[in-house]
């Protein structure tokens, strides 16, 4: 019988029913491979914080009871690019197996994926929110005026960043998966099956199809090449 150590997370202690949430999803597939859950682990930290107590509380009882850590999601790891690299060069020398469910062809090395990506789209966001700022500076357009927004345009805005936030995670996922499937020789028709399977949508809510998965893979590999052309500050 497979024993598991489940870490739950969520940014802030109003999330409560995002830590509810994973913990059945956890169960649920446990219950599936008639596995064994040996501990639950569950804090509330920013992503971004690499002083993480609850995920190092986690990842030591799997050292020290050889079982693997089960997460709900693989962002509720961490945002931080050289942190997930520790993570993975960790579990990878204590042979611990990160078992992440809403990526089921996750491993070791998907994880190594998974941080260059997002560090990748991080820096490309960055460097097109700066561009775009200067370019309405140029225009004479007054930037930073929140007194002008209705409660309602407020809270659209608020929609709109969490929507776009969702679909960066989905999309960053999906491309972990599309690298493993055309490491394993599969062509684009057969990965955008296999993500379908999964029950992945894209951007704007629909199936994948054999175009969306090339241009993820492109948006990638444009991204990737722009981290390393990257002066280093």
């Amino acid at each position: 019988m497979k024993k598991y150590v489940a870490y739950y997370r969520t940014s802030t202690t109003k999330q409560n029913l995002g830590i509810d949430a994973q913990r059945t999803a956890v169960l649920n597939y446990i219950k599936s491979v008639n596995g064994q859950l040996l501990d639950e682990v569950s804090e509330q930290e920013s992503g971004k914080n690499d002083n993480r107590e609850g995920l190092e509380r986690a990842v030591r009882i799997c050292e020290e009871y050889k079982c693997a850590l089960i997460i709900a999601k693989l962002d509720r790891l961490s945002r931080c690019i050289s942190f997930l690299f520790q993570l993975r060069d960790r579990v990878s020398k204590s042979n611990i197996e990160i078992k992440a469910l809403d990526m089921p062809s996750f491993n070791t090395l998907s994880l190594g994926i998974y941080a260059t990506m997002a560090q990748a789209e991080r820096e490309a966001i960055s460097s097109r929110t700066r561009l775009a700022l200067a370019e309405k500076k140029k225009l004479g357009i007054k930037l930073g005026s929140p007194q002008n927004l209705t409660t309602i345009a407020r809270k659209k805005g608020v929609e709109s960043i969490q929507l776009k936030a969702r679909s960066n995670d989905q999309n960053r996922q999906a491309q972990a998966i599309i690298l493993s499937c055309i490491s394993k020789k599969m062509n684009y028709s057969s990965i955008a099956n296999y993500l379908n399977h999964l029950n992945f949508k894209t951007s704007r809510g629909k199936s994948f199809q054999a175009t969306t998965v090339i241009r993820l893979f492109e948006r990638y590999n444009q991204d990737s090449q722009s981290l390393i052309l990257s002066p280093i500050i």
